[in-house]
């Protein structure tokens, strides 16, 4: 490989850059999840000093700092724990702390970290062979110590990061789970720029992961390299633009609204054992509520929502409409899901497609835009409005309406 400055190492500086100014955005940011900021901050910091890295070794500068060449296989270690704490960071809220506890997920970066410095002493020609090449370049017993070190580190680091990310996904699911017992509209709380980065972090993982087996079979080693690390220059920029304009959502607002949102989320959160990791038993196992009561107020939450619709408010949650009824939230959670075997927000969204398709059919709508329709209906946004017609009936609202105008015609 040639030395000296090329167009891929300048972009691999420039990421590097961009990355450690994203994470001293972060770590001053004000207001949002300052503590998920840290977290994100985190995780910037590894990739740009991954990308730092990668610059010094295709310049060959890294030959000069032998102790830098110890980070390229220890960096992967603060990926998996930064994303996963930054994800309970987010869904926990206000009610997340980072105790004693949590620091125990970056015991294993400090364990190499140390496990490295107590490594026999390589030359750099050495430890540059080995760490790029895999090559032992003597028999002498030191290097081949470090050999099987540096490899078993690749490889945990490598199992590290699938773990993390299982037990991300793990939580993400279940935090929308949560939010679609309580609340009828999710936009500004369902985390998508979340899920976005989870995409992103899984696609680099299955490079790293697979790539390496694919490399050494078709003899594209460096090729694989690059395309990680041109990915990583990608999320970097791609969060510099996103991650910043995450809502902000469950800080504690002075509004009275978002204060009854956030101990509303915290409420649930801890019924569902969400926040402590336990899992709940049976759902609704001490209930007092027994079948018959069950119907009769099945009956009188049909009658409701027919004579009152309260699902015409976007804003609509599980605790207002309880209140309305004049029952405990936990009472109409358990009639929804179990008479009606849904979740609050496809319940409510389930009303709101109904109105809309009334609307939809009514000629005097006939001129009436689909946004105008789908605000009327109850929904707060065109997209959210497309999403559950679509699940509902399996038809977007352009096809709806055609169909209605081919049987209105064949009439």
């Amino acid at each position: 490989m040639e030395s000296g400055i090329t167009l891929f190492s300048v972009i691999m500086l420039l990421g590097a850059a961009h990355g450690l100014f994203l994470a001293l955005a972060l770590v001053n940011a004000r207001g949002g999840n300052p503590i998920g900021h840290r977290f994100l901050a985190l995780l910037t910091l590894a990739f740009a000093i991954d990308l730092g890295h990668e610059f010094l070794y295709q310049t060959h500068y890294l030959l000069n700092v032998l102790e830098l060449a110890y980070l390229d296989p220890n960096i992967n270690l603060l990926y998996g724990p930064s994303f996963y704490l930054y994800t309970c960071a987010l869904t926990e809220g206000d009610r997340f702390q980072f105790r004693i506890k949590k620091w125990l997920h970056f015991l294993p970066f400090v364990f190499v970290m140390i496990l490295c410095a107590l490594l026999p002493s390589l030359s750099v020609e050495q430890f540059s062979n080995l760490l790029y090449d895999g090559v032992v370049s003597t028999s002498d017993k030191d290097e081949v110590i470090a050999r099987h070190v540096v490899a078993s580190v690749a490889l945990s680091s490598g199992l590290l990061i699938g773990i993390y990310l299982i037990l991300s996904i793990h939580r993400l699911i279940r935090h929308t789970r949560l939010i679609q017992q309580q609340f009828s509209s999710i936009e500004q709380i369902s985390l998508n720029w979340l899920k976005k980065l989870f995409i992103a972090l899984s696609f680099l993982y299955l490079i790293l992961f697979f790539g390496g087996f694919l490399s050494e079979s078709f003899g594209i080693s460096e090729e694989i390299t690059k395309l990680l690390y041109l990915m990583i220059v990608v999320v970097i920029y791609t969060m510099g633009y996103l991650g910043l304009r995450q809502p902000v959502i469950f800080s504690v607002q002075s509004t009275d609204k978002d204060t009854e949102t956030t101990n509303l989320l915290r409420e649930t959160q801890e019924n569902e054992g969400l926040l402590n990791g336990s899992e709940s038993t049976k759902k609704y196992q001490t209930s007092a509520l027994d079948a018959g009561m069950s119907t009769a107020l099945r009956e009188e939450l049909e009658h409701h929502m027919m004579d009152k619709k309260p699902h015409l408010d976007n804003k609509l949650t599980l605790g207002q409409l309880a209140a309305q009824l004049g029952i405990s939230a936990n009472y109409l959670s358990q009639v929804i899901n179990e008479q009606f075997e849904r979740n609050f927000f496809d319940f409510i969204n389930g009303h709101r497609v109904e109105e809309a398709k009334r609307l939809l059919t009514d000629p005097d709508n006939a001129e009436t835009s689909i946004l105008n329709i789908a605000l009327d209906a109850g929904f707060n946004s065109k997209s959210a409005f497309y999403t559950a017609f679509k699940k509902h009936t399996d038809l977007t609202p352009s096809q709806f309406k055609k169909t209605l105008l081919s049987c209105s015609n064949t009439a």
